[in-house]
């Protein structure tokens, strides 16, 4: 028991789209900061400054040019973003989850029963238009059994749903 819960708290949780962007933004306000700071460190050099008073001035630049808040407004603006999904009776474990969720265009899956089962049902297979469709089964049953590497959960579900006796027959 304790191994797994070690294990559990070792995993590496992998970052998501918006956490990547967000780093690679700060990457890049560092750069450009470091860029005048310099730049203005060898201007004051050449207009005969004192090399304290550029110094002094380079790290203020350098301050003044960090944004401090900017940490603190994605914290709120995510925080806004999972109290309104919080109203829809969606949880959001993590903040920057919600970034991804809202760049979904569709999602294809409904965990019912998960937290008091552990197992994933398929309920239904619709096509785009809302209508239930066998060929979707059909495709989804093709792709979840012909599926290499690790089975998921998902595949398990959608290979064991109940469908058509024919296409029950196809696939077993």
């Amino acid at each position: 028991e304790f191994a797994s819960i070690a294990a559990a708290l070792e995993r590496q949780i992998p970052e998501t789209g918006f956490a990547r962007g967000i780093r690679l933004f700060g990457y890049l306000m560092t750069e450009i900061m470091l860029a005048i700071v310099i730049l203005g460190f060898f201007a004051n050099l050449l207009l005969h400054r004192p090399l304290i008073e550029s110094l002094l001035f380079s790290l203020a630049l350098a301050v003044g040019l960090t944004p401090e808040l900017l940490p603190a407004i994605i914290s709120v603006t995510l925080a806004r973003g999972a109290r309104a999904m919080a109203a829809n009776g969606v949880i959001v474990r993590r903040l920057d989850a919600i970034e991804n969720l809202g760049s979904m265009d569709l999602l294809c899956t409904d965990k019912t029963g998960t937290l008091t089962e552990g197992v994933i049902h398929l309920d239904g297979w619709l096509d785009v238009d809302g209508n239930p469709s066998t060929d979707i089964l059909l495709w989804a049953r093709l792709n979840a059994t012909l599926q290499t590497g690790l089975k998921n959960p998902l595949d398990e579900a959608i290979a064991g749903a109940p469908g058509e006796g024919a296409l029950l027959a196809a696939f077993t």
